[in-house]
């Protein structure tokens, strides 16, 4: 009760916010301070963007944030939600080297999961946006998060097309996976909203990594070493967070494939006779995680969950699953 309490004052304090940073921005970048915004409006979406009179990011960025904060604060504090990993997914091995996939999902849990995500990658992309030039206004932002779809920038780059159309084409019938839903879950729309949540992962992601731990690594190394040394030295550094960022749980990456994606990644980002450019790693990353999760939910068999039943108390059925996939890695 405390926390549906406090979810509608927060929901209640964004048009407030939005009003009474008009005069507030008047003090400029200089009186509040970047990195006050920057804690600002991480602890409350659109405050930053307020008091830097940043009023379309306030909008859009924190208006976004507030929106995808409210579902999963919905879905999460229903009874029917269920936060324990080890409860919703199971992997078991057959015979014939395929293993079993069974993922438990109420529409809470799918729901809340699938927006703590959105939550988590816009943030991302709040960080890069206030880091990229110090606060100061940066419209190109709202272009990068639209990257996927500006084909025209990359269309004649086969270092897009490779892992693109590997991702669409690739065999995944080697596991097996079943999904276990509630009768209110349907098939099409965790399709459709696995698309928007797994776009907004390549886009945050990226952000993160690359144009936010990646430059600033880059930057650090310039200090002292010559311009290969820092690029190589940032691309490297920065991979390997990323690759600790990822367990290997379920379809997540495993550390070590992340790794690897994340050099590739960095190198496109900063190639050695070129300037950062986010566009295609992101293009790349998110079009990589929309077309495999796509195929996974596409093939995968779902079938009722019974109520209460879950990962851990999960009686096994013969025969009831569809072959599906074998090497889907998400980052």
């Amino acid at each position: 009760m405390r926390s549906i309490i406090f979810r509608k004052i927060l929901l209640r304090l964004f048009p407030l916010i939005v009003g009474l940073m008009i005069p507030v921005s008047a003090w400029g970048v200089s009186a509040f301070g970047c990195l006050g915004a920057t804690v600002a409006e991480y602890l409350i979406p659109g405050l930053g963007y307020g008091f830097l009179g940043h009023y379309d990011k306030l909008l859009v960025l924190g208006g976004s944030r507030w929106v995808v904060l409210n579902k999963y604060l919905q879905y999460s504090t229903n009874k029917d939600y269920e936060k324990n990993f080890s409860k919703i997914y199971r992997k078991r091995e057959l015979t014939d080297d395929k293993n079993q996939h069974d993922f438990f999902y109420s529409r809470e849990t799918f729901y809340a999961n699938a927006y703590v995500s959105m939550y988590g990658n816009l943030t991302f992309a709040t960080f890069y946006d206030l880091y990229e030039t110090g606060c100061e206004d940066n419209p190109e932002t709202f272009g990068l998060m639209l990257a996927p779809f500006q084909i025209w920038e990359y269309y004649d780059e086969w270092t897009f097309w490779v892992p693109t159309v590997w991702a669409s084409s690739v065999s995944l019938k080697s596991d097996l996976v079943t999904y276990h839903v509630d009768k209110d879950l349907s098939k099409n729309e965790m399709i459709n909203t696995s698309f928007l949540q797994y776009q907004l992962v390549g886009v945050g992601e990226e952000m993160l990594f690359r144009g936010v731990i990646q430059q600033s690594l880059y930057n650090l190394f310039s200090m002292g070493f010559s311009k290969s040394a820092s690029r190589w030295g940032s691309i490297i550094t920065a991979s390997a967070v990323f690759g600790a960022a990822h367990s290997g749980a379920g379809f997540t990456a495993s550390p070590a494939i992340a790794f690897a994606a994340g050099l590739y990644f960095g190198i496109i980002y900063h190639p050695a006779d070129g300037d950062f450019d986010l566009t295609e790693p992101i293009a790349i990353h998110s079009w990589w995680d929309a077309i495999l999760a796509h195929r996974r939910l596409k093939g995968a068999e779902f079938v009722e969950r019974k109520e209460g039943e879950n990962a851990l108390n999960y009686s096994l059925r013969a025969n009831r699953t569809y072959p599906l996939l074998g090497f889907n890695y998400r980052f």
